[in-house]
């Protein structure tokens, strides 16, 4: 198996050296390669040459970006060059602030040949880790429990591989026949949004995406936020934060609908304009219909 393992970065120099120590001295499998193609997009703090100087000999290679690419332009660029590049059986995602366990191509392995076995065709197979600060589960595979509200739950390792809907992109392997039918992510998502998307999408046209047996690496929960710090924003930060590729960004929430639940759009458009204009009322009626 060849695999192409696909990383962009923005700074984050430190994080990004921990990553990639942990991926080159992951134990590998004797039936398997893999390259490393890496984006840039625009670091200021070092990274290029840090990555340089500290894996000369190590197979992979730095891409430059414009500078504005976000998560889901820079994995695209990485993507798009191992497409180029072709002889790949698998791409694997992989966020520059996680760090790998020993594990990971080998629970890859049996979950492509469980794939092969059991759907006659290869898929997505979803890692999950844990949160390096709490030690919980922090990213991996969920499934949407109401097809309306898209409630969902997560899919923490138990020992065996799990069937799930959408998965995070922080250690996620998709197999080239996924890539053959799919693609690469959506150009229309701007930072977050595109592994949702891409890994839904897949499920609904029939590929199997499964969750890994047992964890396989760590990262930190970064998604958290506050109800009382967007109400407590002016109408022009609120504003500004639902436009901005890093903050709530209005415009993937609805490409998320528009693709993949078309039904649900005008739904969430009104909702999320609710919310905008009135926080405090929106946060209110949440919470009673939550209990």
């Amino acid at each position: 198996m060849k695999v192409a393992v696909l990383i962009t970065v923005f700074n984050r120099v430190d994080k990004t050296l921990k990553c990639l120590e942990s991926l080159f001295t992951s134990r590998i499998p004797d039936n398997l390669i893999y390259k490393v193609f890496l984006t840039d997009d625009g670091s200021t703090d070092g990274t290029r040459e840090n990555i340089q100087a500290q894996f000369t000999n190590k197979n992979i290679d730095i891409l430059a970006g414009t500078g504005n690419l976000y998560w889901n332009g820079g994995m695209n660029n990485s993507w798009q060059a191992a497409i180029n590049e072709g002889g790949f059986d698998g791409y694997l995602w992989l966020n520059n602030d996680s760090i790998i366990y020993e594990n990971l191509w080998e629970e890859i392995l049996i979950a492509d040949k469980y794939a092969i076995d059991n759907y006659n065709k290869r898929g997505i197979y979803v890692g999950s880790t844990k949160d390096s600060v709490t030690g919980k589960f922090s990213y991996g595979g969920f499934v949407f429990t109401n097809k309306w509200t898209l409630s969902d739950k997560f899919l923490p390792p138990n020992g065996n591989l799990q069937v799930c809907h959408a998965a995070h992109g922080n250690i996620t392997y998709v197999s080239n026949e996924v890539v053959i039918s799919e693609g690469i992510f959506c150009e229309n998502y701007v930072h977050g949004g595109g592994d949702h998307d891409y890994s839904y999408l897949a499920y609904k046209h029939g590929f199997p995406v499964l969750v890994m047996r047992d964890y396989v690496g760590e990262c930190e929960n970064d998604h958290k936020g506050s109800d009382v710090d967007f109400m407590n924003l002016s109408l022009k930060e609120r504003f500004a934060y639902v436009r901005a590729p890093l903050g709530y960004n209005l415009n993937n929430a609805l490409l998320f609908q528009k693709r993949c639940f078309p039904y649900r759009y005008p739904f969430v458009w009104g909702l999320s304009y609710f919310k905008l204009l009135f926080p405090k009322m929106y946060y209110k009626v949440y919470r009673l219909i939550r209990n």
